[in-house]
């Protein structure tokens, strides 16, 4: 089996995480990341949290918006929470506040999360995950990293403007992209073209949105 290589953030340099890695038989290589600290794969982006700072990012609202970006970039978005539970008590006044970010993150984000003691069980579990993806994909492949990031912004950019639609989810979104190929060409659609693509129900309400006159109101803007 090839050695499985994983992308490390820069900012974790200072961590012991990387040299374990090394020492359990993986290759690194740092870069600047834009989302997570460690990439695993092309599926898997990781985000390394001790105790203490997840139970700040919680409070602040943080957590959210990395989970958010992170599943945006990665099929499986994971946590790593390392540190001694125990030390809950601490830094939580209602524990239910903490099992409930976990139920929202798990159950409405998707969010793997992990719960190591220490660095060297960090390690642990970020190893195996890379070498379990090497073994059933069955193939050798470098996490990516983007190397055209106006590219792909763009891209990222068009999905969100059609998904703002009502009734416009991802996979219609992408099908009209991939049928009209730039937003102009869709906003200049007819009702004929449109619901082939993606029903005659959906296209009338699109097309009362793209041709209706904007009626000004005050209200609107107070």
């Amino acid at each position: 089996m090839e050695k499985p290589t994983i992308i490390i953030d820069e900012r974790e340099r200072n961590s012991k995480v990387p040299e374990l890695l090394v020492k359990k038989g993986v290759s690194i290589k740092f870069r600047v990341i834009e989302v997570g600290d460690y990439i695993v794969s092309q599926r898997i982006g990781i985000e390394r949290k001790t105790i203490r700072d997840f139970i700040k990012s919680i409070y602040d609202g943080r957590i959210f918006d990395q989970i958010t970006r992170l599943k945006e970039k990665f099929e499986i978005p994971v946590i790593i929470v390392e540190g001694d539970l125990n030390e809950l008590i601490l830094f939580v006044d209602n524990p239910n506040v903490f099992r409930g970010t976990l139920i929202t993150l798990i159950l409405f984000h998707n969010a793997k999360i992990f719960f190591s003691i220490n660095e060297e069980e960090t390690a642990d579990y970020i190893s195996l995950m890379a070498k379990k993806e090497i073994k059933e994909k069955k193939e050798f492949f470098l996490p990516f990293l983007k190397t055209k990031p106006k590219t792909k912004d763009i891209k990222h950019i068009q999905l969100n403007i059609i998904k703002s639609f009502p009734y416009i989810g991802t996979k219609s979104a992408f099908k009209i992209l991939k049928e009209y190929k730039t937003i102009k060409n869709f906003v200049n659609t007819n009702e004929a073209q449109l619901s082939k693509v993606i029903g005659l129900a959906k296209a009338r309400k699109i097309l009362e949105i793209l041709n209706k006159n904007f009626e000004e109101e005050e209200s609107l803007i107070s």
